[in-house]
């Protein structure tokens, strides 16, 4: 697991907003993965003379490229946020949390300010970002939190007291915040249809799949956790398309005691997680050195790409009958050790990021001919989409607080977090 890396925060917020495990798990690797991106990077340019960081900034593939205002750049490009409120008073600091988006017009965010204490609390709006409510979020003010939307009304958040020897909690609201009431996750053999499926770390190898009711904010956990290692949900896909979970199949102890995980794999259920069917991709395929295996993206549950690099290089497995069997696509791409991630957008584009922070100087492709070949693209969202109704959002957190909502999942608009009272 990386080391815990809190630099940068004050010491009133590390006292009672500690950032989730996802966030600081997310900075720490980043930050060493940074030199090793900047010598391959250098290495590319000197032998190339253009450098395929240039050449990936246009988009010669044919395929529609995503969309957005140029008011804002992508999110992983780094860029200043809201304006801070005005004349904030001395002491005060407010600190927002990753946006929990309901649908495109529903987006909540968990966040607290620090004068006498720092009590946490949870901002929301109904109108796509022109109006923002808020109000107190009933957990103790040194809790870790994470705030997740399951539907347009209705919010979870899991807990724990930092201070108090207490194990996780978790509270739900399915009226935008006005009410708030403390929710058991109930045990099931498959999780129920319809059902918002959440994303946590640790993943589910460690901690069984959770998903919530749109409707009433009820929670029901997987009774197994997942047979994969390091494993993680693909939240990308829609509900329609099943559970996809990527993962590694084995491991070995590297230098310092440190875990090495090795053979990358996918498992898919199309029951609710009652029943899984696996697929291992050779040569220890993986999106990520921390976290998961290949990346998945799918929009149909029929056709399926697995994407991950190899050695440096990009390599793509496209499935065409919802993964039951694979082939290798001739696509590829040097992309050194940036994380990866992928998406099928609506128009059947597959749509590559490698590098998901600035640090890592991301590269874009795309490819809308089943990746045979894989195309430049320009930076923008689209490769980390999560459906919500009426379309989809892509957040950058942790390095930027707001998120891209999209009716179509090729034209993105932004919304910025708001100035905070």
């Amino acid at each position: 697991m990386p080391e815990l890396d809190f630099t940068g925060l004050s010491a009133a917020a590390e006292a009672a907003f500690k950032p989730h495990f996802e966030q600081v798990a997310t900075r720490a690797r980043r930050r060493r993965r940074r030199h090793r991106i900047l010598a391959v990077t250098t290495v590319a340019l000197l032998v190339t003379g253009s450098g395929v960081a240039v050449a990936a900034r246009h988009d010669d593939s044919g395929a529609p490229a995503a969309r957005f205002g140029a008011d804002r750049t992508p999110d992983f490009i780094p860029t200043p946020g809201a304006t801070p409120t005005a004349d904030p008073g001395p002491g005060r600091q407010a600190l927002t949390g990753r946006p929990a988006v309901g649908d495109l017009t529903h987006v909540y965010l968990r966040w607290t300010e620090c004068r006498s204490g720092c009590p946490l609390r949870w901002a929301g709006t109904d109108d796509g970002g022109r109006h923002w409510r808020t109000g107190p979020l009933p957990v103790p003010d040194d809790a870790m939190v994470d705030l997740r939307s399951a539907g347009p009304r209705t919010m979870v958040a899991w807990y724990q007291s930092r201070s108090a020897p207490v194990p996780q909690r978790w509270i739900a609201s399915a009226d935008g915040g006005a009410t708030w009431r403390e929710v058991t996750p109930r045990r099931v053999d498959a999780l129920p249809a319809g059902w918002r499926v959440l994303g946590q770390q640790p993943g589910p190898s460690d901690v069984p799949l959770v998903a919530v009711d749109p409707a009433t904010g009820d929670i029901a956990q997987l009774a197994r956790r997942s047979t994969l290692r390091d494993a993680a949900v693909v939240e990308s896909v829609p509900p329609a398309a099943g559970l996809w979970v990527s993962g590694r199949t084995g491991q070995h102890v590297g230098d310092g005691g440190r875990i090495i995980w090795t053979g990358g794999a996918v498992d898919v259920s199309r029951d609710g997680g009652r029943t899984w069917s696996r697929h291992e991709f050779p040569d220890d395929l993986t999106a990520s050195d921390d976290i998961g295996g290949p990346a998945v993206a799918t929009h149909d549950g029929h056709t399926v790409y697995a994407v991950g690099r190899v050695r440096g290089a990009l390599v793509v497995w496209r499935s065409t009958d919802g993964g039951g069997t694979w082939a290798r696509a001739a696509g590829t791409a040097r992309v050194g050790e940036r994380t990866v991630r992928a998406a099928v957008r609506p128009d059947g584009v597959l749509v590559v990021q490698a590098g998901i922070s600035a640090g890592e100087d991301p590269l874009m492709f795309a490819s809308s001919d089943g990746g045979t070949t894989l195309r430049p693209a320009p930076l923008g969202p689209g490769a980390d989409p999560r459906p919500v109704p009426g379309g989809y959002a892509q957040t950058g957190w942790p390095d930027s607080k707001g998120a891209w909502l999209s009716t179509d999942g090729v034209t993105w608009t932004w919304l910025d977090p708001p100035e905070l009272p």
